[in-house]
């Protein structure tokens, strides 16, 4: 197998992944749209009374919920198949660096995107909704009508809004972990050096995705040159 088929398997793969997370991004929406009409209609209910959870409680529930699945989703996403294929991107990458003859498409990807990819935008994906549940706990519990936090003491006889405030911890704890996973384009960057070749840890560390597009122009440029006749 040369180095074309070899390149082109690389894509194959890619496009695997791509398809995975894809989905997951999907699911991710799906369970954002579902948490947000769970949380109308609680609101829209006219019944404050003979609830065996109070109202304000559920809000804080659903939004608990939401912030859990859309992590696990995150890292479904993030931490297993964006890792996946960040590791088959370096590996095209380190080839067309080699190979001049290559197509330089992950370069010209990654030069158009500022060295950055999208990752930022697939955090933002994941974070806006998280940060939105959370307010959304924080306000109904710190602003909420006492009546949203009353119900049935023969059934319910905990403290409500106590239990409230210890579902917000556990959601700023999840946000906090979240951020503290977010690091992908710097690990991106650590993988590079796993090649040994400085050349490349250093194309990778600064973004400088130019150089390998440089080389495979000047490639191109000496194939289409004609040829001098002898004696020409």
């Amino acid at each position: 197998m040369d180095n074309f088929d070899k390149y082109w398997k690389l894509s194959e793969m890619e496009e695997r992944y791509n398809t995975s997370s894809g989905g997951i991004r999907t699911l991710a929406s799906a369970w954002i749209l579902a948490a947000l009409g769970a949380i109308g209609w609680i609101f829209n209910s006219y019944k404050f009374d003979n609830w065996p959870i109070p109202l304000g409680l559920l809000v804080v529930i659903v939004s608990l919920l939401a912030t859990a699945g859309i992590t696990t989703l995150w890292v479904m996403d993030q931490l297993v198949f964006h890792r996946l294929l960040n590791s088959v991107f370096l590996i095209g990458l380190k080839m067309e660096k080699d190979d001049p003859e290559l197509p330089p498409i992950r370069s010209m990807m990654l030069k158009t995107q500022e060295g950055s990819g999208t990752s930022k935008w697939e955090l933002l994906f994941y974070l806006a909704p998280i940060i939105t549940f959370i307010l959304l706990s924080f306000l109904i519990t710190a602003f909420g009508m006492d009546k949203l936090f009353l119900a049935n003491q023969e059934l319910f006889a905990f403290n409500a809004k106590l239990i409230s405030w210890i579902f917000f911890a556990i959601q700023l704890i999840t946000l906090f972990w979240v951020f503290l996973n977010t690091k992908t384009l710097k690990k991106f960057k650590k993988r590079a050096s796993w090649f040994e070749d400085e050349e490349f840890t250093k194309i990778v560390s600064d973004s400088l995705y130019e150089s390998i597009i440089a080389k495979h122009i000047d490639n191109a440029n000496k194939q289409i040159q004609p040829t001098k006749k002898p004696g020409g």
